[in-house]
């Protein structure tokens, strides 16, 4: 009797162990918040290593947490709602002096076009003067709307420039409210498929890419990257292997992207072709010809001009370049 209540003590121990092992194994999995852009842009490669189970391949419990512009999530990081975000062009304006720091570059993007309607008038930008533009103040197609009208020799003040919500902005030229917008996909398409026969495309990004280039980017604070390196490095390598995933499998990432945003898969599968979409080895190649930081010094060059940032700085002081380097040459 007393040999088989022992067997039994022994059983219930082994139990117990495996038990604890299991939580302290549950424990081990780091919890990050991660913000992302409604669109493919901004949620392909956080949804893919969300559903592939890159992050958990990391020991990573990501949540994620959706916003309409990287000004907004920005915000929210820094006031440490979340950890990382992914970040369109323009909000590469407010990380310049270092807070916030570039973990890896996403892509470059060719969705920004000025648009106008046919009853205006207007056939090409030089028209634009004393007529009433509209876009969304701080974001990528505000820094294209700048950068063409400088181009052109055309002054702010030339303009009757007014500020509209990106998701209200479609809607005010399709009204006949303003004259032309400028804008970015996916909500370039509303305009071409709710008035097919009465839009002119007046500037297009992929015609200016020797002379704009929009970058965008994953990024965390850099007080988050001090306290956190391991965590970094485990986000960065992520979303890396997410990113060659997306290269290699660009139909099920849309379906992937389509799943978490929520969105119609044949609209995000128009949105492939609005940028270009970079893997490890494109951002290797770019880091060791020094092609990275020629990006993000064009992209400042634009703020510069702009007159959005007063002066410049190297962009080393923002990029965690040595972080991104070590894990590149690891995978």
């Amino acid at each position: 009797m007393n040999k088989i209540i022992y067997i039994f003590s022994i059983l219930i121990l082994l139990i117990s162990c495996n038990i604890k092992k299991e939580d302290e194994s549950k424990d081990t999995n780091i919890k990050i918040k991660v913000g992302y852009l409604y669109e493919f842009a901004g949620a392909s490669a956080i949804a893919i290593a969300k559903e592939k189970g890159f992050f958990e391949e990391e020991n990573l419990d990501a949540e994620l947490f959706e916003f309409f512009n990287g000004h907004a999530a920005i915000l929210s990081m820094v006031s440490k709602e979340i950890d990382f975000t992914y970040i369109g062009h323009a909000a590469h304006s407010l990380i310049i002096n270092g807070d916030v720091q570039i973990l890896i570059p996403n892509g470059i993007s060719k969705g920004e076009k000025i648009i106008t309607g046919k009853w205006t008038g207007i056939n090409n930008i030089s028209d634009l003067k004393r007529k009433t533009i509209a876009t969304h103040f701080g974001t990528s197609s505000a820094t294209m709307l700048n950068a063409i009208l400088e181009k052109n020799n055309i002054k702010l003040e030339d303009i009757n420039l007014t500020n509209i919500n990106i998701t209200n902005l479609d809607d005010a030229l399709i009204n006949k409210e303003v004259d032309a917008v400028s804008i970015w996909d996916p909500y370039t398409r509303q305009i071409t498929e709710k008035i097919p026969n009465d839009y002119k495309i007046l500037a297009d990004i992929a015609n200016y890419s020797n002379e704009i280039i929009l970058t965008s980017s994953f990024v965390s604070t850099s007080e988050y990257i001090n306290n956190n390196p391991d965590t970094v490095k485990k986000f960065s390598r992520a979303i890396l292997k997410a990113m060659d995933y997306r290269k290699n499998n660009i139909y099920e990432a849309v379906e992937i992207t389509a799943k978490l945003t929520g969105n119609d898969i044949e609209s995000v599968k128009k949105e492939i072709d609005t940028g270009i979409w970079f893997s490890s080895s494109d951002i290797k190649n770019a880091c060791d010809s020094g092609k990275m930081i020629k990006w993000y010094e064009a992209q400042q060059n634009i703020f510069l001009n702009s007159n959005i940032i007063k002066k410049s700085l190297p962009v080393t002081n923002y990029i965690q370049l040595s972080i991104l380097t070590n894990i590149l040459n690891s995978l």
